[in-house]
């Protein structure tokens, strides 16, 4: 990720990293860009509750220290396999790639990177997920290397993903050139022809 505002950055490390849009923004980044750029309210993280709002307020008030915050016995996906259909929509959806799977084949969760984001739950077809308490009395803290290593899958996909478009792009150019070319020929011998065809006449 590149450099970013040093206040944006302090209020991103006050947010959870779950990406899970409850904020109505794409991801915590955007909702921390709000909030120092635009004066979005600070009650908008669900997960972090009121101590995510009052930590945003001083943040933005010149308090430097970022007190932990954390969700107990937070719970993550899972997939009743034999009910899953294999539609991908789940692995799509997912903002750290912690569900693996292939069209029309069983859907697994890699539990040790889910981050209980929920965002997969509503968007199965067949409601074959829900959400379960991920081992005994395991809490989601944050700021903390566990939260830093779900907003660096979070990174990761992105970047895989505008790799994908840029490649996708560049067959669609060369595709477009390849047809304007074969155009270009076609239109030059059409026009010959009718140049033969003139020039018989004539003979």
């Amino acid at each position: 990720m590149s450099k970013i505002n040093p206040l944006i950055e302090k209020v991103l490390k006050a947010l959870p990293q779950l990406q899970c849009k409850k904020c109505t923004y794409k991801d915590c980044l955007s909702y921390a860009v709000a909030v120092v750029e635009h004066s979005e309210d600070f009650n908008k993280c669900e997960p972090g509750g009121l101590h995510t709002e009052k930590q945003l307020k001083n943040i933005l008030n010149g308090i430097d220290i970022i007190e932990p915050n954390k969700i107990e016995n937070y719970h993550i996906a899972d997939i009743r396999v034999e009910e899953c259909i294999g539609c991908t929509i789940c692995i799509k959806v997912c903002p750290v790639d912690a569900i693996i799977g292939a069209r029309h084949q069983k859907h697994f969760i890699l539990n040790d990177q889910c981050n209980g984001c929920e965002l997969c739950i509503s968007q199965c077809p067949v409601d074959c997920m829900e959400m379960k308490q991920y081992k005994d009395n395991y809490d989601w803290e944050w700021p903390s290397r566990q939260a830093d290593i779900s907003k660096n899958y979070y990174n990761k996909k992105n970047i895989r993903l505008n790799e994908i478009k840029k490649i996708k792009k560049l067959a669609r150019d060369s595709s477009n050139e390849s047809h304007k070319i074969k155009a270009y020929i076609d239109d030059i011998i059409s026009k010959e022809k009718i140049k033969s065809n003139k020039i018989k006449e004539y003979e």
